[in-house]
């Protein structure tokens, strides 16, 4: 998911960036499946700031650790 030692995740998301606007292909569904399941975890595991990208969401945090913490939750979670 991660590599140690870095602060930055980019998720494969269903968005598109056109222009100055985001379009999400599937209707806002990933990001409110992924946004819940963030909500739920234990802790805000340090979430600095995210990002939309094509095809992709960034999300930077506090630490190098939380960023792992989270990429070893994210990869386990039950779809």
């Amino acid at each position: 998911m991660g590599q140690y030692g870095r602060k930055t995740i980019k998720l494969p998301a269903p968005l598109v960036r056109i222009g100055n606007k985001n379009v999400w292909m599937d209707q806002g569904e990933w990001a409110k499946d992924f946004w819940g399941w963030y909500s739920k975890q234990k802790g805000s595991m340090g979430l600095k700031s995210y990002a939309h990208m094509n095809g992709y969401l960034k999300l930077n945090f506090e630490t190098a650790e939380e960023c792992t913490a989270f990429g070893l939750k994210y990869a386990g979670r039950e779809e």
